[in-house]
């Protein structure tokens, strides 16, 4: 892992002095205003160097939304310590893949070594479940609405999430950013695959994921990319280029920031349930 952080979110109200660059956007969750303040100190940063912030961010937000909803009387079960949702599809940007990556190598070798077997044996098993992705060949096709397909094919494989270890995630503070956008309403026991009702699921129109996802391609100059959990770090291994690849750190923030300011803008303040797995 790196020594210092080059981008990082700041705390204007702490006082602290700071070096490099401030860059702020706001935006706003059940009425209230969320300022943030990123501090860019680095001339130039790889896609990865931007996730522990934009974790941070994802995490205020998060907050915000459960808070307004049980200041509305909503009971929201997700927690640390609930697995339900975790034979869910896990969607990855580029820049967390590469996260996720380097905090694997900066961890003991006996740690790392069973994540990198238990994603490994998953996406196998994923393989041939999927009968040489016959399934999937016409999701791209236009009409299909690939996203909720997508969900449902990898619902019904029931495949729990390589990270999952007796009901306990092994990277659960560095978890991926689509677990911690993941909120439902109601009771934890509607998320399982195996129940015929869905859970009322409470879309984060300011996402992270999504976020990180534009930034990465529009850098890059790639399609807007994502890769499913188990399959992230034999994918890895054919990418180390990109990984290793830096960029102007404030143009970075910069895309960034952007393009949450337009997601902000186009949100609803207060989110409205949705009965799906999406």
């Amino acid at each position: 892992m790196k020594s210092e952080a080059v981008i990082k979110l700041y705390n204007e109200s702490s006082g602290k002095p700071y070096r490099g660059e401030i860059v702020r956007f706001e935006t706003k969750i059940f009425g209230k205003t969320l300022d943030f303040s990123i501090n860019v100190t680095g001339q130039e940063a790889t896609l990865s160097d931007i996730v522990p912030a934009a974790r941070k961010i994802s995490d205020k937000i998060i907050c915000a939304i459960m808070q307004g909803l049980n200041e509305d009387g909503i009971n929201v079960p997700c927690r640390k310590g609930c697995c339900s949702c975790c034979s869910s599809l896990i969607p990855m940007p580029i820049p967390e893949v590469f996260r996720m990556r380097e905090e694997l190598l900066s961890m003991p070798n006996k740690s790392s070594n069973r994540i990198l077997r238990r994603s490994i044996n998953s996406a196998v098993r994923i393989l041939k479940k999927t009968n040489r992705s016959e399934y999937l060949k016409d999701f791209s096709k236009p009409g299909k609405n690939s996203l909720n397909d997508l969900n449902k094919w990898y619902g019904e494989l029931h495949e729990v999430c390589p990270l999952l270890s007796g009901g306990v995630c092994m990277l659960y503070e560095q978890r991926p950013i689509a677990c911690r956008e993941h909120i439902v309403t109601g009771t934890a026991e509607m998320c399982r695959q195996d129940k015929l009702s869905k859970p009322n699921v409470v879309p984060v129109r300011v996402s992270m994921v999504e976020t990180l996802g534009e930034m990465a391609s529009q850098i890059e100059g790639t399609e807007v990319e994502a890769i499913i959990l188990p399959f992230t770090q034999a994918w890895v291994q054919d990418n180390l280029w990109r990984a290793e690849r830096k960029w102007p750190a404030m143009e970075m923030v910069g895309i960034f920031t952007d393009i949450l300011k337009r997601k902000a803008n186009t949100a609803n303040p207060q989110p409205q349930l949705v009965n799906s797995y999406a």
